[in-house]
C-alpha cells in the first residue's frame, strides 16, 4: 500500500509540475514578472526533476536488485533525487544570475555530492 501511494504521488507530481512548468515557460515574461513567479518556476523545476529522478532511480534500483526488498529503496532514492534536482536547480539559478562557469559548477556539484555522502554515511 505504501509503495503504491509513493509511486502514485511521484507520477502525480511529475505530471502536475510538468504542466505548471510548461504553462509558466510559455506564458510568463521573465523580465516583467514578479519575484514570486520566478520562485514558482524554480520550485516546479525542482519538483519536476525530483519526481523524474525519483521514479527512474527507484525502477533502476528495483531492476538491479532483482526485485528484492523493494521498500528499502524508497527513502534513499527520494533523497538522492532531491540532491540531483537541487544541483540542477542551483546550476540554473547560477546561470540566470550570470555567475556560472565550469569551475563554479564543479564546486557546486562537489558540495552537493559531499552533502549526499554525509547522509549516506549516517
Amino acid at each position: 500500500m505504501v509503495l503504491r501511494v509513493y509511486l502514485f504521488s511521484l507520477y502525480l507530481t511529475l505530471f502536475l509540475s510538468f504542466g505548471l512548468l510548461s504553462l509558466i515557460f510559455f506564458n510568463v515574461n521573465p523580465y516583467t514578472s514578479p519575484v514570486w513567479m520566478i520562485m514558482l518556476f524554480y520550485f516546479t523545476f525542482f519538483l519536476l526533476w525530483m519526481s523524474f529522478f525519483g521514479l527512474v532511480g527507484f525502477y533502476l534500483k528495483v531492476w538491479a536488485t532483482n526485485r528484492e526488498v523493494i521498500f528499502a529503496h524508497i527513502l534513499p532514492t527520494l533523497r538522492q533525487s532531491a540532491f540531483i534536482s537541487l544541483a540542477l536547480t542551483g546550476l540554473l539559478f547560477l546561470f540566470q544570475i550570470k555567475v556560472l562557469s565550469w569551475w563554479m559548477a564543479g564546486l557546486f556539484i562537489l558540495a552537493v555530492l559531499m552533502v549526499e555522502l554525509y547522509f549516506r554515511k549516517k
